[in-house]
């Protein structure tokens, strides 16, 4: 990983410094800053903050639009550099690199943002720690909130990957129009109970009573591993796309 890190630093240091980037840091901290403050007021402890905040639809929005525009820039960013992009072999290579470095420009940006977030959510949750039943799991608020935040991110990685792939298949206009369509499920799909296995990513990021806290983490791993077969698949497709080298929108 760091061997990959500084491999790519020359890139990641082109991108990191434009006033785009830039502005997207200004965002960065807003949305840290909105993420410690989101909390009910009527359970106002350390894990259930952290619960509420990562199952709160305008959050989730907010959240998983700032990290599609981060994207999306270092996808743009990176296909300015023509004369690299040449000397990647095939459009694998090319696929690779760019997620590999949108993973890594994401990772420091997500950093960043935890440092922000957690500093601030424990100050304001300062000697508030009290632990809570969960549904009827049989488990507290400190495990379940651990759980919610993997769970929370992980999902967040494959919309990353996900988007860099997109990108390369279909380009910057086709790309948005899916995530606006996308953002907007949040909206439609409620989070309504559910008991049986479901592929719409919506259910994931919404608090959800199942009938155990072992389906919840089968049906979610489950989740996981087909969201991984659907990049895996479109990965495939993208390589074997005609190559081209110029970004054309």
């Amino acid at each position: 990983m760091k061997k990959k890190w500084f491999k790519n630093k020359p890139l990641i240091d082109s991108i990191t410094r434009t006033s785009r980037f830039k502005i997207l840091e200004l965002f960065l901290i807003i949305l840290a800053l909105y993420a410690a403050f989101n909390f009910d007021k009527n359970q106002r402890n350390l894990f259930s903050g952290i619960i509420y905040c990562h199952t709160d639809t305008l959050f989730t929005i907010l959240f998983l639009a700032f990290f599609f525009l981060t994207t999306l820039n270092t996808c743009i960013s990176f296909y300015q550099y023509d004369t690299y992009i040449i000397r990647l072999k095939d459009k694998k290579n090319l696929i690779k690199k760019l997620i590999s470095l949108t993973l890594q420009i994401n990772g420091l940006l997500l950093l960043i943002y935890f440092i922000i977030y957690l500093s601030l959510n424990n100050l304001v949750m300062l000697d508030s720690y009290d632990i809570k039943p969960v549904f009827d799991y049989g488990i507290n608020t400190d495990i379940y909130s651990l759980f919610i935040v993997i769970k929370f991110y992980l999902s967040a990685i494959l919309y990353m990957i996900l988007n860099t792939i997109l990108f390369v298949i279909i380009k910057e206009n086709k790309t948005v129009v899916i995530n606006i369509l996308y953002l907007s499920g949040f909206f439609l799909i409620g989070p309504n109970p559910t008991y049986k296995f479901s592929f719409l990513p919506w259910y994931y990021y919404h608090l959800i009573p199942y009938q155990s806290f072992r389906q919840e983490i089968i049906f979610f791993m489950l989740y996981i591993i087909l969201g991984i077969a659907f990049i895996s698949i479109l990965g495939i497709i993208g390589t074997r796309q005609k190559r081209g080298v110029a970004y054309d929108n």
